[in-house]
């Protein structure tokens, strides 16, 4: 009876994701006290690695990021504008109850999100390249090693260097993204629960019931036509077809 209560605590306390073909399931189990330690370890490495190799730190980014003009008061504002105006844009969308208006709506408000995110990269994408986030990818994939497993509870990857020579580069990229996602509180299908990919699909599933009703209204009406009655004129002499034999040949 204990080994049963461990079996369900154990897979209440892993979460599952697919593999890219969709074929196997895989799972995070929850790291030890061990493996974060490794992690850690791993990011100071790292760190140190970098730094004494001359890439700059997240502070030196920033400054210069700020002399070139890159970011600043103007920078800032642009993204709080974006942000209000998206903000506003998702309240107005939920309250929306015609499919057109809600539907060019989500459209704006999915074109808006990426914008956002395109200006937001003027900062992220430098600040991916610091020692800070070097150090912080290399803890990531540390853990994404130490707690992918397979069903059963086996690990995928023994070692870190098993993960980091592993040939599926598919599996071991949607292995790390889910990883991440899990140690930022998100859900596997984020970004489908966004205001906008909600609305559109609830629009399509509208569209395709009254394409369906349109359909079964059809095919009603047409069920109760009244179907024409074929008259049979019985005054009318029904002609005779007579074959005419062939003259034999002697």
């Amino acid at each position: 009876m204990a080994e049963k209560g461990n079996e369900i605590k154990k897979e209440v306390n892993r979460r599952k994701f697919e593999s890219p073909d969709g074929k196997e399931n895989y799972y995070i189990a929850l790291p030890t006290a061990e493996d974060i330690r490794g992690a850690d370890w791993n990011y100071s490495k790292i760190y140190t690695k970098s730094l004494v190799a001359g890439i700059t730190t997240a502070a030196e980014m920033m400054d210069i990021l700020m002399r070139r003009g890159i970011i600043g008061p103007e920078f800032e504002q642009r993204q709080k504008e974006l942000n209000n105006e998206l903000a506003k844009k998702v309240i107005k969308l939920e309250g929306l109850k015609e499919l057109d208006e809600k539907q060019l709506l989500a459209m704006e408000v999915a074109n808006l999100r990426e914008e956002l995110f395109n200006w937001n990269q003027r900062l992220n994408g430098p600040m991916s390249n610091t020692c800070e986030q070097i150090a912080d990818d290399s803890r990531l994939e540390f853990l994404t090693a130490m707690i992918t497993e397979r069903e059963d509870g086996t690990k995928i990857w023994e070692t870190y260097e098993d993960f980091l020579s592993e040939k599926n580069q598919a599996l071991a990229i949607r292995s790390r993204f889910e990883i991440m996602l899990y140690l930022q509180g998100l859900e596997s299908d984020f970004l489908e629960q966004t205001p906008e990919a909600v609305a559109l699909r609830e629009i399509e599933i509208e569209i395709q019931k009254k394409a369906t009703d349109a359909m079964a209204e059809l095919q009603k009406e047409d069920e109760n036509k009244p179907k024409p009655e074929l008259k049979v004129d019985d005054k009318k002499p029904v002609k005779k077809v007579v074959r005419k034999k062939k003259p034999s040949v002697k």
